[in-house]
């Protein structure tokens, strides 16, 4: 199977980004119309098989009392996550949690593919953190703890390929 060259790879989303009405196109339509119970087994499935080694290891064991929520909301994603039985178990978001991350689907991008440092997202306030601080400090660490390189190449090179896209988009 042939390969795209690395430069050209790199240039695909920025000259996509420049079509003239591209930011018009509804393009995050599908990840909103997308029901909350697919939603929730996709996150629940990829975030269980990325942080197997964090797991194994006990890394997120802060989770074990406390409920972490995740909104996302251009996507109008609103997640529960917790530890259960040594497994992230994501739930409907509600008021009940501990800690809220909340921002939009370009700046958890940025931060995947660690084009944005987390603390610039936050002290920005692109990305906000409410509720129990220190459990919000624990998840920043480990989000900065993660190993990318870990992760399948398919997977790193589609986030960074859409983070390219998404940050060549006119504002």
């Amino acid at each position: 199977m042939a390969t795209i060259p690395h430069k050209l790879a790199l240039l695909i989303p920025q000259k996509l980004a420049r079509l003239p009405g591209i930011q018009y196109l509804p393009w995050r339509t599908p990840f909103r119309l997308m029901p909350k119970a697919i939603q929730l087994t996709i996150a629940t499935k990829v975030s269980n098989y990325l942080l197997q080694q964090q797991l194994m290891d006990g890394e997120l064991d802060f989770l074990e009392d406390a409920v972490l929520r995740i909104q996302i909301k251009d996507l109008n994603f609103d997640w529960q996550v917790y530890l259960k039985q040594n497994q992230l178990a994501f739930s409907e978001g509600t008021n009940t949690a501990d800690t809220t991350f909340s921002g939009h689907s370009k700046e958890f991008l940025l931060l995947a593919s660690r084009r944005e440092d987390p603390d610039t997202l936050f002290f920005q306030r692109r990305l906000s953190i409410e509720g129990n601080t220190e459990l919000g400090l624990q998840v920043k660490n480990l989000i900065d703890s993660v190993d990318l390189d870990a992760f399948p190449q398919a997977l790193n090179h589609a986030i960074y390929l859409t983070a390219d896209f998404v940050e060549a988009l006119p504002q």
